[in-house]
C-alpha cells in the first residue's frame, strides 16, 4: 500500500527525533566517562543540528497540511519550496 505524504513526513520526523535521542544519550555517556569538553560540545552541536532539522520537518508538515493546494501542480511547487527551505539553515 502506498503511503501518503503525511505518513512519509511523520516517519521522517520520528526517525530524526530517534536519531537525536541517540545522539543525546551518547552525550550523557560521554559526560559519565569524563570525555573532554571539546568532544562533548561537538556531539551537542550534532544534537542541536538534528533537533533543528526535526523542527523544520514539523513546520513543513504543518504548512503542507494547512495549505490550500488545488491540484497536483500546486502541491509539487509547494513541495519544492519546502525541500528548499529544509536545505537552508
Amino acid at each position: 500500500m502506498t503511503q501518503t505524504p503525511e505518513e512519509i513526513a511523520s516517519k521522517k520526523i520520528t526517525s530524526r527525533l530517534k536519531r537525536s535521542r541517540g545522539q543525546l544519550d551518547a552525550v550523557l555517556r560521554m559526560m559519565d566517562d569524563g570525555k573532554p569538553c571539546d568532544q562533548v560540545l561537538m556531539q551537542l552541536s550534532a544534537v542541536k543540528s538534528s533537533v533543528d532539522k526535526a523542527m523544520k520537518l514539523v513546520m513543513a508538515q504543518n504548512i503542507r497540511r494547512n495549505s490550500n493546494c488545488q491540484d497536483a501542480q500546486q502541491l509539487e511547487e509547494l513541495q519544492k519550496s519546502l525541500d528548499l527551505m529544509l536545505k537552508t539553515k
